[in-house]
């Protein structure tokens, strides 16, 4: 429900302000969109209607229709993936968090090169991943620091709290690694992994190597000062890693930011509230309506950009070493569909008892009078015609 805010303005969620905004942003820009902008702001905008198709629902018991209309499920959607991010952290949860420390490291570009990456964004973020998890093998494979392969869980975001782009990698990382001879675990110190100015400085070496030697002619539109900035690392403790990852699976499958409240001004500013990530402190700014919409729309990745991915003996083809490492912290190795299908005992007979019934397991909504299971009648795909009943008096 939208709501007044007090100042002539009124309270949206974001879906609806994009649904709010967008007619007369494409009025004026839509030629100048890239092509993936206007289909993914098409998906988003026909999230949840009827354009995309429903199911009808009826009461049985009193003369009441709800309708239910499909998700666009386009990972860019502020309405969409909640469900698919609990369902992805309880299997992450239990793939990647062993019985040791876990470190948050955070990979950021200078500002001057920003602009770039978001021109050349498969080119540069492919970068960005390939070398900084590189970065982190190189100094843990040193025996004066750590001597042993890591395992890393890498996601990008491209955003800040004031959406403006800032891409940067969080990386979720065990506290240890495997030994050379892959016969030992070796453990990290307690609140230290990896030295961060020296991880800045190889990443800033190995990008510049790479992108000069594989892309020269989007090497020389780079600016120069580029490779003598400090590129930033951070490094932090994350404990048993459980929070961490909750955080990042906030947005495996969102962009940007949730279907959060917003507020419409009434000269048309939008009012954007964030909190500082220096002092904690709760601010806000405002934003021309084309503004935002421009914010939110330069964080949409090409399509099929793999935004999370495993390197180490955490990737999916390393899973001898990875099973090795559960051996050696005394873990049960893990098993794939087939592995588990394979080596699972039959299930028992089962024995009908008598007096004792199944429960009924019902996904259909609930009747908003009375509370009473509701029945499907009827389903459409998107672009179909729907025949809408009448409601009895």
């Amino acid at each position: 429900m939208n709501g007044a805010t007090g100042d002539g303005g009124e309270s949206l969620t974001v879906h609806q302000l994009l649904r709010n905004l967008a007619p007369d942003y494409r009025k004026r820009f839509d030629s100048s969109m890239p092509e993936r902008h206007r289909q993914v702001l098409k998906k988003i905008l026909s999230c949840r209607t009827s354009a995309l198709g429903g199911q009808l629902f009826e009461c049985p018991d009193c003369p009441r229709f709800l309708y239910r209309y499909h998700s666009c499920n386009d990972r860019h959607c502020p309405l969409c993936g909640q469900a698919d991010a609990d369902d992805w952290f309880k299997r992450q949860q239990a793939r990647l968090l062993l019985p040791t420390a876990y470190f948050l490291v955070t990979f950021t570009v200078p500002e001057a090169l920003r602009l770039f990456l978001r021109a050349h964004q498969q080119i540069g973020l492919d970068l960005l991943f390939a070398c900084s998890a590189q970065a982190l093998q190189d100094l843990a494979g040193n025996p004066r620091l750590l001597g042993a392969q890591l395992a890393m869980l890498g996601v990008l975001h491209t955003w800040s709290r004031t959406l403006i782009f800032h891409p940067h990698i969080h990386y979720l990382i065990p506290g240890g690694g495997l030994s050379p001879d892959g016969r030992q675990w070796i453990a990290a110190r307690p609140k230290f992994l990896l030295p961060v100015k020296a991880l800045g400085a190889h990443l800033r070496t190995r990008f510049k190597a790479r992108l000069q030697k594989e892309h020269p002619e989007l090497f020389a539109q780079v600016a120069a000062k580029v490779w003598k900035r400090h590129w930033n690392v951070d490094s932090r403790p994350a404990g048993s890693g459980l929070n961490a990852l909750r955080y990042l699976s906030g947005y495996v499958f969102k962009t940007a930011t949730s279907n959060r409240k917003v507020h419409l001004l009434a000269a048309g500013m939008v009012r954007w509230n964030y909190r500082e990530s220096q002092t904690g402190r709760h601010t806000s700014i405002q934003l021309q309506a084309p503004e935002f919409m421009a914010r939110f729309l330069q964080h949409i990745l090409p399509r099929g950009y793999a935004r999370v991915r495993t390197f180490g003996w955490l990737h999916p083809a390393a899973k001898v070493r990875a099973n090795r490492v559960r051996a050696l912290l005394r873990q049960q190795s893990l098993l794939s569909p087939a592995e588990e299908k394979a080596w699972k005992p039959p299930p028992d007979p089962q024995i009908e008892l008598p007096g004792l019934k199944t429960p009924l397991v019902c996904s259909a909504p609930l009747c908003p009078r009375c509370q009473q299971p509701m029945s499907l009648v009827a389903s459409w795909r998107g672009g179909q015609v729907v025949l809408y009943p009448k409601r009895p008096p």
